[in-house]
């Protein structure tokens, strides 16, 4: 059973407020069942992996969990090499789980940005070297001439290597058009099964055209007498990979989660706790009937600690400063060191005798701090210093909002984006050894630890820091 801490206290009120009309009526995990469920998944995941064979894995901080391979579209998403172009907002299926009503045609939008022109969006592709790029909606063939444009721009513009796939559910699926797509470099293709009441037809007819076919559904739990059968199925039509991905709740869908009985999950944002159950025994049930299909399940702590680090990223790539870092999470670091004149002088003297590259740090005018790269860690000396630590985030914009530090990036002569920075931590002071501790811990963990660097450390301030600088590993807690 998880204890309710502070942050979780504060999630359960944010989740009362935005389902505020609503919220009694719902049915949210209590404490005896969530120590229930969590045996359960403990014991599905053991099931999964007692075995001789190697099959299941982890990947992305245990938070994805996998059998034989990943897709190389999921390798993108969670290495941060990854757009989803959101080709319309419109779509002719009427899936139960839908987070977001799907009636407005719309322009194309990634990142809050709007793309008319797949000029510019190729362009956006090519300046932030975006290695993946997908097609989702809506219903992405329902604006088939929209997706062959952008498709054939992307591969006529970029010059580094680029795999594109697309979603569907399959309804509007015809040969020809799937002919189209190969021609113009198509490389994978995504099914959502479960729009079409599991029906193949349109699968069949993409296996052998396109390079890679997915089937890619939530793993919907009253649908297992249905979906553990289909997996051999899939396997034997020619399928290269299988996504289950977690169903979650918005205002929009709640009403039909929630005639379906579905047992709520508090997190940042609200989940369905059978639909991870449904999706480990699916995975389970592959590797007993020794099924080779890879399955993947797409948890969604995976994908909003994963596809949010690969946004910022991006940006902040270029948005840093040089003297700069950027964490796995995609923060910006800022480290400086604090003290007198003569000692500041000091370090800045030893780091132009043993550093080139004079833009990895920085002095005050009043050489009373001095900011440096993580690289030069090993050439500062700390004692009689204080390290001052502080994090930013990033966000990518359409103009600019004079309300935060920004950058404008030039993508061609008629479009260009902004990149803003928001603080999040503006310090944290830290001295002599909780110095070498941090060294440890986030810079080079070869500097050796010793019980000191540990002695009267704040009890809070590991947690202050790791929430910017690694993700949180493993699948959601239940509460």
């Amino acid at each position: 059973m998880n204890p309710i801490t502070p942050d979780i206290s504060e999630i359960i009120c944010r989740t009362k407020e935005e389902y505020a009309d609503s919220y009694d009526t719902m049915t949210w995990l209590t404490p005896q069942k969530a120590a229930e469920a969590s045996a359960l998944r403990d014991s599905l995941i053991k099931a999964i992996f007692d075995r001789p064979d190697k099959g299941p894995d982890w990947a992305f901080a245990g938070t994805k969990l996998f059998t034989h391979s990943l897709s190389p579209g999921c390798s993108l998403c969670g290495s941060g090499g990854w757009s989803c172009l959101f080709i319309n907002g419109i779509c002719n299926g009427k899936c139960f789980y839908c987070p977001s009503t799907q009636t407005d045609k719309a322009q194309p939008v990634t990142n809050t940005l709007e793309f008319k022109n797949p000029t510019d969006y190729a362009d956006y592709v090519r300046l932030f070297n975006i290695r993946g790029v997908s097609f989702s909606g809506g219903e992405p063939f329902m604006t088939f001439d929209r997706v062959l444009s952008f498709l054939k721009t992307l591969r006529s513009r970029i010059s580094h290597p680029l795999y594109i796939w697309m979603y569907t559910n399959g309804l509007l699926v015809t040969e020809d058009k799937l002919k189209t797509l190969r021609d113009n470099g198509l490389d994978e293709i995504r099914f959502d099964l479960s729009a079409n009441a599991y029906h193949l037809d349109a699968l069949k007819k993409a296996v052998g055209i396109i390079p890679c076919v997915t089937v890619e559904i939530p793993a919907i739990p009253e649908d297992l007498d249905k979906t553990r059968p289909l997996l051999k199925t899939l396997n034997d039509e020619g399928v290269n990979h299988l996504n289950l991905h977690q169903l979650r709740c918005t205002p929009f869908n709640r009403s039909r989660l929630t005639q379906r009985n579905y047992t709520f999950l508090h997190g940042p944002k609200v989940t369905v706790l059978e639909t991870e159950s449904a999706a480990l025994e699916l995975i389970r049930h592959a590797l007993d009937e020794h099924i080779p299909l890879p399955i993947n399940y797409c948890s969604f702590t995976f994908r909003s600690q994963f596809q949010r680090a690969a946004a910022m990223k991006r940006n902040c790539l270029i948005i840093r400063a040089a003297h700069e870092d950027m964490t796995s999470t995609g923060h910006i670091r800022t480290m400086s060191v604090i003290g007198d004149e003569k000692k500041i002088r000091s370090l800045h003297e030893v780091l132009i005798s043993k550093e080139p590259d004079t833009t990895l740090w920085r002095t005050t005018k009043s050489f009373d701090q001095l900011f440096f790269n993580a690289a030069l860690w090993s050439h500062m000396d700390f004692t009689h210093v204080r390290l001052k630590v502080s994090y930013s985030s990033t966000s990518l914009e359409p103009s600019v909002s004079f309300r935060n530090p920004f950058k404008e990036v030039v993508l061609n002569r008629k479009k260009k984006v902004v990149i803003e920075r928001h603080t999040k931590e503006p310090g944290i002071f830290l001295e002599g050894r909780h110095i070498d501790w941090f060294g440890h811990e986030y810079i080079n963990p070869e500097i050796a630890p010793s019980d000191s660097m540990t002695q009267a450390l704040p009890e809070e301030l590991p947690d202050n820091i790791d929430v910017f600088e690694s993700f949180k590993p493993g699948l959601a807690p239940y509460y």
